[in-house]
């Protein structure tokens, strides 16, 4: 309990006004962690897209040597496009979308394996001739053959659940 000075004097020391103002730094913490569940998500997207592509461009090194291919680089393609899964540039670049369109989801291995392959494959052909798909499944026979292309139901979804039980 505070003591109150006496009528008309003011107090020489005011116990409030010792208080320290939290940092900039202190500050900036605590707005970090009040931050909304969608910016959190967002960093962890981050964090899952560069995983992701990382994994592609490990893939894309051993496949591209294993053709003799040459590419410049593999990126993602930027949010928002929906026109194609991927696209290879004549100067090699390759751009692939991680994404579903949509949902916002990571598209499945397999599916990111095979627009790859496909923009791999435009290096030496750059048209959809049959030449070109011939040399695609080379290409997506030799990631299967790794291991890396499995096409298929994805693991991570969930077990289909039966709309009514079956009695025996």
């Amino acid at each position: 309990m505070s003591k109150q000075p006496p009528a008309g004097q003011r107090a020489l020391f005011d116990p409030h006004a010792g208080a320290v103002a939290p940092s900039t730094g202190a500050r900036l913490r605590a707005l970090a962690l009040a931050a909304p569940a969608r910016v959190r998500r967002a960093h962890g997207r981050a964090e899952e897209d560069s995983d992701i592509l990382e994994k592609l461009r490990g893939y894309a090194v051993a496949l591209a040597a294993q053709f003799n291919l040459l590419y410049s680089s593999i990126e993602a393609e930027a949010d928002g496009v929906v026109e194609h899964y991927g696209i290879c540039y004549a100067d090699g670049r390759i751009r692939i979308r991680l994404r579903h369109a949509t949902t916002g989801r990571l598209l499945k291995e397999s599916s990111l394996v095979d627009t790859l392959c496909h923009e791999l494959a435009h290096l030496k052909h750059f048209d959809h001739s049959l030449r070109f798909r011939r040399f695609h499944e080379r290409v997506l026979g030799e990631a299967r053959r790794r291991g890396w292309y499995k096409p298929g139901r994805d693991p991570r979804a969930s077990k289909p659940r039966l709309l009514w039980g079956v009695v025996r």
